[in-house]
């Protein structure tokens, strides 16, 4: 039982292979796969990888089969990162992550631009971050999440650049068994994700412009 795995660019150049195999087990996601990978590969523990699988792109939890053949390979020049998007974000392909045919539970958090703030009438917001960071940031909170709660998958996203009012900013999505362990991960996620990932967010109002600190939606 084992998952084949194809390695690109700089994962091919610093583990010295084009390919591997890597035992497979039950329930194992990309995120595991990389994990046992990096292990024994220091040298790209630092470089935020992308998965695909049948040529498709997908999320670092999606689960593997017995026998799927995996790519790996690091963020694309010119393409979007992991979890920060310069495009609209999308509540469908959040659902659509975290189905799972155990998942009775699912939670999301959407976090919109709102007209109001603090007596401010906003006219538009415009995001900034430090996105090799950020990823590893959102990461790490996305790994806390799995091992404080038994879930199935998790996903983030995250805009950067302007957004107008009713835009949304952040989502975060959480399937699980139960409801319970669905719900306290996912608020655990975005006041993490607001407390400690780089992303700056500046309010422009009708009353001027000002920076507001670190992810507060």
């Amino acid at each position: 039982m084992a998952v084949h795995v194809q390695l690109f660019a700089a994962f091919a150049e610093f583990t010295g292979k084009r390919e591997m195999q890597v035992a497979f087990r039950e329930g194992m996601t990309c995120r595991d796969l990389w994990n046992s990978i990096r292990e024994s590969n220091p040298k790209i523990a630092e470089i935020p990888p992308l998965f695909a699988i049948a040529e498709e792109y997908v999320v670092p939890d999606a689960i593997l089969k017995d026998g799927d053949s995996v790519m790996l390979f690091p963020p694309v020049s010119g393409g979007s990162p992991t979890y920060i998007y310069e495009g609209a974000l999308s509540v469908e392909r959040a659902l659509e992550a975290i189905r799972h045919e155990n998942g009775g539970g699912e939670a999301i958090f959407i976090g919109r631009v709102r007209r109001r703030s603090e007596g401010k009438i906003i006219r538009h917001l415009f995001y900034e971050c430090q996105t090799t960071m950020a990823d590893k940031e959102i990461a790490r909170i996305i790994d806390e999440m799995f091992s404080k709660w038994p879930l199935l998958h998790v996903e983030v996203q995250h805009r950067i650049g302007k957004l107008e009012v009713g835009e949304i900013a952040v989502i975060v999505a959480v399937s699980a068994e139960h409801r319970r362990e669905a719900t306290e991960a996912c608020r655990y996620g975005i006041d993490e994700l607001k407390h400690r990932v780089p992303i700056w967010k500046k309010e422009v109002s009708e009353s001027g412009e000002e920076w507001v600190g670190i992810c507060e939606h």
